[in-house]
This record gives C-alpha cells, sequence and structure tokens, in this order.
C-alpha cells in the first residue's frame, strides 16, 4: 500500500527502494505496518514524495509508542505496581510538638529591619557637591572621557 501511493517516476530505483521498505516493515508488529502504510492513517499523509527509510522507522516508533500506553493506561494496576510506592512515613509530630522542639520563630534567627530607602540626591545638590569638590568633577571627566575613547566616540 505503501509504494502504491507514489508514481513509479518518483523512485530512482523503485526495486530497492521496495526491498529496504520491506526490510524494515518486516521487524514490526502488523498492526503497526498496517497503520504507517495505510493512506487514510499513515506516512503518505505527510510525504509528499516517497518517505525515506528513516522517515518510516520514525512513523513506525511513534506508533508503537502510541500502542504501548494506550495498553499501559487500559491494563489496571496490579499490586507489584502498588508496592512501588513505598512504605507509608512514620507518624508526624504534631504542630505543638514542633513548636516546644523549635521554640517561637521555628529555630530562624530573627529578620534584620530593613533599612530605609537612601532618598536621591537633587539635580541642585549634585550640582552643589562638584561645584565644591573640583577634584571629584575633574576625576568625574577623566573617568568618561576614557569611556568615550574606548568606544570611538569623542571626548566630553
Amino acid at each position: 500500500m505503501l509504494l502504491s501511493s507514489y508514481r513509479l517516476d518518483q523512485f530512482s530505483d523503485a526495486d530497492g527502494y521496495a526491498a529496504n521498505v520491506v526490510t524494515v516493515l518486516e521487524s514490526y508488529p502488523e498492526e503497526v505496518v498496517l497503520y504507517v502504510t495505510d493512506p487514510r492513517t499513515g506516512i503518505q499523509r505527510a510525504c509528499k514524495w516517497p518517505p525515506t527509510i528513516a522517515e518510516i522507522v520514525c512513523a513506525c516508533e511513534v506508533q508503537m509508542q502510541h500502542i504501548a500506553k494506550l495498553k499501559r493506561l487500559q491494563s489496571p494496576r496490579k499490586r507489584e505496581d502498588l508496592a512501588l510506592l513505598g512504605p507509608p512515613r512514620e507518624e508526624r509530630p504534631t504542630y505543638e510538638e514542633l513548636k516546644a522542639k523549635y521554640g517561637e520563630n521555628w529555630g530562624l534567627t530573627p529578620a534584620e529591619p530593613k533599612k530605609p530607602p537612601v532618598k536621591a540626591m537633587s539635580w541642585q545638590e549634585v550640582a552643589t557637591f562638584y561645584r565644591s569638590n573640583p577634584d571629584r568633577a575633574a576625576r568625574l571627566m577623566r573617568i568618561a572621557n576614557d569611556y568615550a575613547e574606548d568606544r570611538g566616540e569623542a571626548p566630553a
């Protein structure tokens, strides 16, 4: 069904291609082969040209995974599966026992109070600061010029 979905002139070596496809499809169950080669559900719906062997294998593997998932979902859980959950945990301490053991703050150190945010200087305060500190202003200008040179721009 797969090979009849494509024109004969689309194959460079139709016999060799057919032999390779048959070899690949032999390794999958019949229900997978029927699904993948059926023009209603198979690989012909996705490939305009004859599919490569890799595309056929990929389609078969996807269908195999789908079938395995369906089987897992349809089968009832067995006792062996439930054993994987592990034994029940020991009894947990009560709220009062934890409070007695760790104290009011649950063993944590008290949080430090937040510092109030620092208020930014106004433009007038910045101008006054640099007028009263000409060395700081010169240093700031030197750094700005170095930065501008590094970027290939004209100094300030």
